[in-house]
């Protein structure tokens, strides 16, 4: 009996401890996903000392071609004129340790006069001027003739094609109008068209056809001519040159150059933010004060490290971009709302496009076709078109050697509303849907290093808040009710601030950084679960994310 006590009320202690989090644990696999990714890129195997390699690895002779250690290669001075290609060759290695195998197609005579130089040196102008190709291997050299050769290079990309668009209008208020009338059979038909003239338009648009720009590309190396030839396989990932050997090395250099701009890839860390000001700041967002003393730019930050002191005052000094410290000197001259925070990731010349928000259909254009015969009748027709609603960020990034950054960025805020409207067409009143759009956007190309933060600024906005006061239950009865009701207009104006901060890729401390920027950003939506996920709102005592 007594050891069945013990083990009910082991259970009972069991059953009385605290239940794990309803969330399922997504978040905590999340984050410990992060931290293992982290812990991966930081992680890098490192040689062991000098000491530990030498008890692992005892001294080891190879003997090749002529035996015992490498010598240094001698230097000597050279100088032939009209001397046989083939016993040039056999003469420059006579008494070194190397080896030479020439091709028994291999003629000509050279004539040169070089200085203190070394066999692989000699070797290399003979390479480069006459264009004697050759192998290298641990013995020594294989002189080949020069003749065409093949060569097979991998090349790593999608076989893909990718298009993209991008386009800021500002419509003019002018229609112009088209009238076609044809004729059919004894009848008539009248149609109309209407289009409206923009007064401003930016379009910019990127087309991405790999695959054949590399074969342009390698066609103007080689050529066509003569045997040359060049073949390229985009769903292998494989190209094939047929050419000089001259050529090949050409075309080496330039798919390696290739190779390595297309791999390069940025991750672009957003804040689009509405900053509704203070009464002190009407007339905008004084940046004078918060970029006071670093260097800037019309539509930039060039990238600071902000630090804020006692009293509200802040000072800049130029180090690395920070999101937090501008939020906080934002709250400054009034209430930070963040409306989206989008981070994602591109590679080279690759457009990264970030929408957030909704499709809603309005009736853009209404016409009508009038057909004449032995009776007239006219059709209305009704063209409906999407408008977005939300938060649209189009950004093309082009990375350049240095670690530098030009960017495409194009932003978008907008809100939809219905407004309805009332036509006569035909005799008949009828009462359409129409669409009343706000739009803030702006399209700007600007150049930033890793790790700096770009800020666009200056997209104002100005809304009427009407708020209504009435007595209980006075207020409500019809006619009388308005004067038991007292209505209130505020002028209220916003500006949006949009931050963006591109970071390059291409060493194991950037992608560590990464992580923890995304470890970061988990652990602030964990926080907004636990505590009822509260809106992101920060003003003077807000708290900055």
């Amino acid at each position: 009996m007594r050891y069945v006590a013990v083990v009910l009320l082991a259970l009972l202690l069991v059953a009385c401890q605290t239940q794990p989090p309803q969330d399922g644990g997504t978040i905590s696999s999340i984050r410990q996903s992060l931290a293992e990714a982290d812990q991966d890129a930081r992680s890098r195997p490192k040689a062991p000392p000098p000491e530990v390699t030498a008890s692992l690895m005892p001294p080891m002779t190879v003997s090749l071609g002529g035996g015992g250690k490498r010598i240094p290669d001698k230097r000597f001075d050279v100088n032939v004129s009209g001397l046989a290609a083939r016993e040039f060759f056999m003469s420059l290695v006579d008494g070194t340790p190397y080896n030479m195998v020439i091709h028994p197609q291999v003629d000509g005579e050279v004539s040169l006069v070089l200085k203190n130089v070394t066999i692989p040196e000699v070797m290399q102008v003979m390479r480069d001027v006459y264009g004697y190709e050759y192998e290298r291997n641990s013995s020594g050299f294989y002189v080949m003739p020069l003749r065409l050769q093949t060569r097979i290079y991998q090349v790593n990309y999608l076989n893909v094609r990718r298009s993209g668009n991008s386009q800021m209008r500002v419509s003019s208020g002018q229609v112009s109008e088209t009238r076609n009338t044809d004729a059919v059979g004894g009848s008539t038909s009248n149609t109309s068209s209407s289009e409206t003239l923009p007064s401003s338009q930016v379009i910019t648009e990127s087309d991405a056809d790999f695959w054949t720009e590399l074969k342009l590309a390698l066609d103007a190396l080689v050529g066509a001519t003569d045997g040359r030839s060049v073949v390229v396989s985009p769903q292998s990932g494989v190209v094939v040159v047929r050419a000089m050997p001259n050529e090949l090395r050409e075309v080496e250099d330039f798919l390696h150059a290739t190779q390595s701009t297309l791999q390069r890839q940025v991750i672009l860390e957003a804040k689009i933010m509405e900053v509704v000001l203070r009464d002190g700041f009407q007339s905008g967002i004084e940046w004078s004060k918060i970029f006071s003393g670093s260097d800037t730019v019309s539509i930039g930050l060039q990238g600071a490290d902000l630090t804020a002191t006692n009293g509200g005052v802040f000072s800049i000094g130029v180090d690395t971009g920070s999101f937090t410290a501008l939020i906080e000197l934002l709250s400054t001259q009034g209430n930070v709302q963040i409306l989206s925070s989008p981070r994602v990731s591109t590679v080279n010349n690759q457009k990264a496009v970030i929408k957030v928000g909704q499709d809603e259909f309005f009736v853009t254009d209404v016409s009508s076709t009038t057909v004449t015969g032995t009776a007239t009748s006219t059709t209305p027709e009704v063209t409906l078109t999407p408008f977005f609603s939300g938060i649209a960020l189009d950004v093309t990034p082009q990375i350049d050697n240095q670690g530098g950054v030009t960017l495409h960025i194009h932003p978008s805020v907008s809100e939809v509303t219905e407004q309805d409207k009332v036509f006569t067409i035909a005799d008949t009143i009828q009462e359409l849907p129409l669409a009343q759009s706000t739009i803030r956007e702006s399209d700007n190309i600007v150049y930033a290093v890793s790790g700096q933060i770009i800020v666009i600024g200056g997209l104002m906005q100005e809304t009427v808040i009407e708020e209504i006061a009435s007595a209980p239950g006075l207020g409500d009865i019809p006619f009388l009710g308005a004067a038991f009701r007292q209505t209130e207009q505020t002028a209220r104006k916003s500006e949006l601030v949009i931050l963006l901060k591109p970071l390059v890729v291409d060493t194991p401390a950037a992608w560590a950084e990464s992580l923890a920027g995304s470890a970061r950003a988990m652990d602030r939506l964990d926080r907004g679960f636990h505590i009822g996920g509260s809106p992101r709102v920060f003003g003077t005592e807000g708290e900055v994310p």
